[in-house]
């Protein structure tokens, strides 16, 4: 009788261990045809099939292993592409995210490269207009602190009665200057159809995804949603400070998202601009979904961005349509 006790409980430990960890695979595609005005400053219009949004064009790898008393281990590993094309697209020519958390009772920290707290705290809850991973024409989102980094630290605190916070940190060794650290502040809150969000970034990313920094280029970001049933509205201000030779600058950003149906729902944007000395930005887009499954999902958009600056100023409309499926 021992001599199969002692492998069967083998078996059953080692069966009780994979139990306890995971890893799955999802992904994204977004593709479809394009319109793009012609511009202020002579840029020509242009028809074209493109990938509408590099972060809805992805491959994500994810495991999570239970230690046991409430702690647990994942990793994240995302990876974009151009489907147009077969590229890495957006210019990710690696990985676009790679993080490694612990978390716990006490929280999260996680190490790697990924969005700051102002990004994955704030826009989930107060951007209505754009859902993560569906791409836009114009419209550009509440966000102007919104920067993916390298060789970020960031802790998040659990949830208290509807309140989160997140803190991060990234070196300045990690910045190609070397010049200055970069910190991150969001607090959120969010409790049955109300979300409140405010965010505070020193020494700001230059671009998306910030192999760099700016000293002084500091980023406040305030903001609401709030879902009255029949249509879900957000308003967001954010200011930035003076950096270099960039004047600071003031946006407001607005929404309103109507569902339709138990598939369908339209969706309008607005958002205005100033900067220090007088020049302006504005942009305005109306799109509308369609959902044909739980994973696959049609969208248009028309825009129209007017500004002071001829690269940016449209001289008509922008058009986009196209499909999303998501696996």
């Amino acid at each position: 009788m021992k001599k199969y006790l002692v492998p069967t409980v083998a078996i059953l430990a080692s069966y009780a261990a994979l139990a306890q960890s995971n890893a799955t695979i999802s992904g994204g595609v977004v593709i479809g045809l394009k319109h793009a005005s012609a511009k202020a400053n002579g840029t020509p219009s242009r028809n074209s099939l493109e990938n509408l949004d590099a972060g809805g064009s992805h491959i994500t790898f994810r495991a999570l292993e239970d230690l046991g008393s409430g702690l647990k281990a994942s990793a994240l590993l995302n990876y974009r592409f151009n489907p147009t094309d077969g590229s890495t697209g957006a210019g990710h020519d690696h990985f676009a995210n790679t993080r490694l958390s612990l978390s716990g009772s006490f929280g999260a920290v996680s190490m790697g490269r990924f969005w700051g707290p102002v990004d994955s705290l704030l826009r989930p809850s107060l951007d209505v207009y754009i859902p993560l991973g569906l791409g836009t024409s114009v419209f550009g989102g509440p966000l102007d602190a919104s920067t993916r980094y390298n060789g970020m630290l960031m802790y998040e605190t659990p949830e208290i009665k509807g309140f989160v916070a997140g803190l991060a940190f990234v070196p300045k060794a990690s910045m190609a200057s070397k010049k200055v650290n970069t910190t991150e502040l969001a607090l959120r809150y969010k409790a049955g159809p109300l979300a409140l969000g405010l965010g505070i970034t020193k020494n700001a990313g230059a671009g998306p995804s910030a192999k760099d920094n700016l000293e002084g280029k500091d980023v406040l970001t305030v903001g609401g949603a709030y879902d009255f049933g029949v249509a879900r509205a957000g308003l967001t201000y954010s200011h930035v400070d003076a950096y270099g030779t960039t004047a600071e600058s003031d946006r407001w950003s607005a929404a309103v998202r109507v569902p339709l149906s138990g598939v369908a729902r339209l969706k309008l944007g607005y958002e205005n601009q100033k900067f220090k000395g007088g020049a302006r930005t504005s942009a305005v887009a109306l799109g509308g979904e369609y959902s044909l499954s739980k994973r696959t999902m049609l969208f248009a958009e028309t825009g129209k961005v007017s500004s002071d600056t001829p690269s940016r100023d449209e001289t008509g409309l922008t058009y986009i349509a196209g499909i999303k499926h998501s696996f």
